[in-house]
């Protein structure tokens, strides 16, 4: 009888701890999603271009940039993904020839887009910080006149490779919803050379970004 009461006493104690276990092994359950869909909205920072084949300068102001991007999960807190960037960015054009749409100087706009490969770091519920680095191409298109009356040199697209990395922070409302903050900072290796025919140091592109992400 003592040894049935003692076998019983030691299972009821053991109760609590298995259930404390059993609560904590659900909470550190959830996984990260396979994949991710983003949206983000970015401030971009304006740069100057010297573009050697059209002997035309670009001094871009500032814009802003809206991207979509899809990442697929490799490992917990790790992302490979790509994205896309879509931006009119005004400019002011400076021109050897002062004949033409552009005599000179002018308002100008013209599209920036971007075309990504990245690798992230960083998830989870709550405050959690938040890095990447990516490489891809960077398009300038579509010059025109600020009054669109006009198409401006280069007629054709331009792609340049470009890569950078970025850091910021996140939070998580679960495993797989969360929004996020972050400065990114891309090199543009474009052709330079100022009107003058001098060669100059490459852009850079800086953006600060805020956005969110979804997991399935």
């Amino acid at each position: 009888m003592i040894r049935r009461i003692a076998v019983a006493l030691l299972f009821a104690g053991t109760l609590p701890a298995g259930a404390q276990i059993g609560r904590r092994s659900r909470q550190g359950a959830g996984a990260d999603p396979g994949y991710w869909v983003g949206l983000s909205y970015g401030y971009v920072s304006g740069t100057t271009i010297a573009d050697e084949s059209s002997a035309t300068t670009w001094q871009f102001g500032y814009t802003s940039q809206l991207r979509a991007s899809l990442e697929k999960t490799m490992q917990s807190g790790f992302t490979i993904g790509a994205s896309a960037g879509f931006a009119t960015a005004p400019l002011t054009y400076v021109s050897n020839t002062f004949s033409g749409a552009c005599a000179g100087t002018c308002a100008a706009n013209a599209n920036i887009t971007q075309y990504m490969a990245f690798l992230r770091g960083g998830s989870g519920v709550g405050f959690h910080g938040m890095y990447s680095i990516e490489a891809g191409m960077t398009e300038f298109s579509n010059f025109r006149t600020r009054d669109g009356n006009a198409s401006l040199a280069p007629t054709n697209a331009k792609y340049d490779f470009s890569f950078g990395f970025g850091a910021g922070f996140g939070y998580g409302f679960t495993q797989a919803s969360e929004v996020y903050l972050g400065q990114q900072w891309d090199l543009v290796l474009h052709p330079q050379g100022d009107n003058a025919g001098r060669s100059t140091n490459a852009p850079r592109i800086s953006t600060f970004r805020a956005g969110f992400r979804i997991g399935f």
